[in-house]
């Protein structure tokens, strides 16, 4: 079986997750890997298309008439302390919020638009909220007519900027999944029953068991509906324990 056909049945063969116990240890990582990764372009993408699509509104928005602003220590602060909300600047909307005001499920209700907060920008957009610091973006020391300069700069250097923050959330992203792989295969060592199976068989079963839904809940999570963490983990516990279930018990010598 090639690695593919391998890849494609681990979607719904329990056997064949089954004697992935077998597999070698260099080559699943190399599978855990392809899977998160997979699981994750919707999330990239759309990591990415909102935020190009954010800073190039938010250089519009500094090319209007705003209220004067400043940022110190990566920290902003507005000669006005109310919060400052327009609707008039871009599609959707744009305040001023140096005192952090307003919570982020609070943002999230006014659908779609850029928030500049105490030490970040947050973008809004389809329900979701992506921020990034002042001093991740160096402005440190900056006022309203700087920050208009740094972020007509920032527009060519943002395919590389945006390169390293995917490549640094998939490592993040990976490493969850390589802990939650270890506790659950843990825990599956104790469903084992009288199986002649050892902690690195329930790795390996466990690793090829996210495969179904690892992805698909994820793709469901970014496109259609929110997906809590604890799905993830039920499903591919109940995946495990089925393959488990599918490897018969020896039976004894007389």
């Amino acid at each position: 079986m090639n690695y593919w056909e391998w890849f494609y049945k681990s979607f719904y063969n329990r056997k064949v997750i089954a004697y992935s116990r077998f597999r070698p240890i260099t080559t699943t990582i190399g599978f855990v890997l392809m899977i998160i990764f997979i699981a994750s372009i919707p999330y990239f993408i759309s990591l990415n298309v909102t935020t190009v699509s954010s800073i190039q509104q938010l250089n519009r928005i500094l090319e209007n008439d705003l209220p004067n602003f400043y940022l110190s220590d990566g920290t902003l602060t507005a000669e006005d302390e109310e919060v400052y909300y327009n609707e008039e600047v871009l599609d959707g909307f744009f305040l001023i919020d140096p005192y952090n005001t307003l919570s982020q499920k609070e943002l999230l209700q006014l659908d779609e638009g850029i928030a500049l907060q105490q030490r970040e920008f947050l973008f809004v957009s389809n329900g979701e909220i992506q921020s990034i610091s002042y001093l991740l973006l160096g402005l440190q020391e900056v006022s309203k007519e700087d920050l208009s300069h740094r972020i007509s700069l920032l527009l060519n250097f943002l395919p590389i900027l945006l390169t390293i923050i995917t490549s640094l959330l998939y490592v993040a992203l990976a490493g969850l999944g390589f802990i939650s792989i270890s506790i659950l295969a843990f825990l599956a060592l104790l469903f084992k029953g009288k199986r002649n199976l050892e902690y690195r068989h329930m790795w390996l079963i466990t690793a090829h068991s996210l495969t179904l839904p690892v992805i698909l809940l994820y793709w469901i999570d970014i496109l259609i509906y929110p997906i809590p963490f604890t799905a993830f983990i039920v499903s591919t516990f109940i995946i495990v324990l089925a393959a488990v279930t599918s490897i018969p018990i020896p039976k004894r010598s007389k």
